[in-house]
């Protein structure tokens, strides 16, 4: 009898303890994932949403923001395209990747599309390709085109930063012999 005791206690304890956790986890400011019936995506609802390092979509800093912070010289090259006031860890703030934001950023500046208006096209709940976002922005444009464009102008611009960045390290490794 005592047994059976024992194993309905720490049944009880185990149960409220799972139904409790995120309760108290949650009041306490600690993020606890439950299920959810509602409106919330489920995880096969993600399928294919990219991530970066570790860092959920949309999360304030992922790790190309860090990774653009710390080259001074596509710094440079961005910073002529971000609109009036706005930082670059604020407009890349959404986006899944860099190439995805320095072109969105091309597009803007290319086609005179309010940077605003373009990132909640593509950052928004319906998350629209940069081709749709012109499109539906632009609808006169070759969006096609114009999306190819920028593309080729951000991979232009992550290239010649690179190896700018690697001719300034070469450099100050071989000034330090």
């Amino acid at each position: 009898m005592s047994r059976r005791i024992v194993i309905t206690a720490a049944s009880f304890l185990a149960i409220t303890g799972f139904v409790l956790k995120p309760s108290l986890a949650q009041s306490h400011g600690t993020h606890v994932s439950t299920p959810s019936t509602g409106s919330h995506p489920q995880p096969s609802e993600h399928a294919g949403t990219a991530t970066t390092k570790g860092t959920e979509h949309g999360s304030p800093h992922p790790a190309f923001i860090q990774r653009i912070d710390a080259n001074p010289q596509l710094v440079a090259r961005l910073t002529p395209l971000l609109p009036t006031g706005t930082t670059l860890d604020q407009a890349a703030a959404g986006f899944k990747n860099q190439g995805q934001f320095i072109a969105a950023l091309h597009v803007s500046k290319n086609l005179g599309i309010p940077f605003a208006q373009l990132k909640g096209e593509m950052t928004g709940s319906d998350h629209d390709s940069l081709g749709k976002a012109i499109h539906d922005l632009k609808p006169t444009v070759d969006a096609k085109a114009a999306a190819k464009a920028a593309e080729d102008e951000a991979k232009a611009d992550v290239k010649t930063t690179r190896a700018a960045s690697v001719a300034t390290k070469t450099a100050d490794t071989d000034d330090k012999k």
